[in-house]
Parts: C-alpha cells; structure tokens; sequence
C-alpha cells in the first residue's frame, strides 16, 4: 500500500485483508500507527524542492484546489489581456492625436514666422 501511494489506515488495511477493524486494533495497532506516522514522515524531491508526500486523499484535494486556482488565474489572464489591447488602442489614438497636435503647431509657428517676416519687412520700408 505504501509502495502505491496509498492511504495507510485502519480502515483501508481491513479492506484490503479483508479483516475486521476491531482485529486490526486488537492485533496490529501498533504496525498501522508506526506504518502511518513513516508515511507521513516520508519526504520527495520535486523540481528540486524537498516535499512531504501526502495521502491520496490529500493529494487529490490539493489537485482540484490547484485546478481551480489555475482556471481563476487563467480567466484573470484572459481579462488582463482585454484591458492591455484596449489600454493599446487608446494609446495608439492618443499618439495619433499628439502627433495631429504637433504638426498643428509646426504649421502654426511657421506662419507665425511667415507673418513676422512680412511684418519686419513693411516696417523697412
């Protein structure tokens, strides 16, 4: 059971000997005890990092919780994604617009000076 990544429990060893609970208790509580206190000991190396193996139950309950966890951030992403392709919409507008506004002022600092020019030049004369 161990070797399976099994729950090691009174109740699972007595499925599996096909023995009542109660034997197990009279006969075998001390094994059982000993045999889940190692299986909670026991320690893997995941990506590098040292962790504590989990029953099958605990494992599968931390599995659905991640699942969500990465379908919430997914949806998260999906949102996040949305806003940037709007943020760089307007901001291309608004360069479009800051470039409408400076080539507006180019001109008109050019007539500004063209008329300036022609100023200086009837007061010459």
């Amino acid at each position: 059971m161990r070797q399976n990544g099994e729950v090691i429990s009174f109740k699972t060893v007595a499925e599996r000997a096909n023995v009542s609970r109660e034997y197990l208790y009279r006969q075998f509580k001390e094994v059982i005890q000993q045999l889940r206190t190692a299986a909670l000991q026991q320690v893997v190396t995941i990506d590098g990092e040292e962790v504590r193996v989990r029953s099958a139950g605990r494992a599968a309950t931390i599995e659905v919780a991640l699942r969500h966890k990465i379908k919430r951030l997914e949806s998260e992403l999906a949102e996040v994604r949305q806003q940037k392709m709007e943020l760089d919409r307007r901001y291309e507008r608004a360069l479009g617009e800051a470039e409408e506004w400076r080539s507006r002022h180019q001109r008109a600092v050019t007539e500004l000076l063209e008329v300036r020019s022609r100023l200086t030049s009837y007061g010459s004369s």
